[in-house]
């Protein structure tokens, strides 16, 4: 049996490997030599997809922030989701819950949670109408893109910190929201 499989052929035998001491890789390029542009005889790359592929793409979990909106009634987190939503299109919104149960006297406290994905960020948004009440948001998820939520959230609302907790990779941080006081 024959497992050498041609690579003792004599076109081959003046190509020395890297594993033989040779300054090349494994297809037998120089340093320095392009692999992916081919040759260069071919058409100039589109330098709007040469940069775009260039670009490192953040991992979907990496650019996503959890966002918990709570001790507030539906009109204080209305606000603050609705904010999230012109910042970041392609929200999607937390599903409404019954209005019977928040209308039932000792009924647990409701907690809004949505992910948002801070890839999809929209430029300047106009302001809306900011809760009376105090809302309180936790951001969960990657440092960056924590911190770009927590920015937009301070921008529309004023913002007090209640504490942060740091792990290796990712921020956990806890606002307090209230109206801004007209300037």
């Amino acid at each position: 049996m024959d497992t050498n499989r041609g690579h003792d052929a004599p076109e081959r035998s003046g190509v020395p490997l890297p594993d033989a001491g040779a300054m090349v890789d494994e297809h037998g390029r120089a340093p320095g030599v392009p692999s992916r542009t081919g040759t260069g005889a071919g058409p100039a790359a589109d330098p709007a997809r040469v940069d775009e592929a260039n670009q490192p793409a953040a991992p979907a979990a990496e650019a996503e922030v959890n966002v918990l909106v709570s001790h507030c009634d539906r009109a204080g987190a209305e606000a603050v989701l609705g904010v999230l939503a012109e910042a970041f299109p392609g929200m999607t919104p937390p599903a409404p819950a019954p209005a019977s149960a928040a209308a039932r006297p000792g009924a647990a406290p409701s907690i809004w949670a949505v992910t948002v994905d801070v890839r999809r960020r929209t430029p300047d948004t106009v302001p809306r109408p900011r809760p009376t009440s105090p809302v309180t948001a936790e951001l969960d998820g990657a440092a960056e893109p924590v911190r770009l939520v927590r920015a937009v959230l301070e921008d529309a609302f004023a913002g007090q910190h209640l504490g942060t907790v740091s792990g290796e990779h990712e921020l956990q941080v806890a606002l307090r929201l209230t109206a801004r006081e007209p300037a």
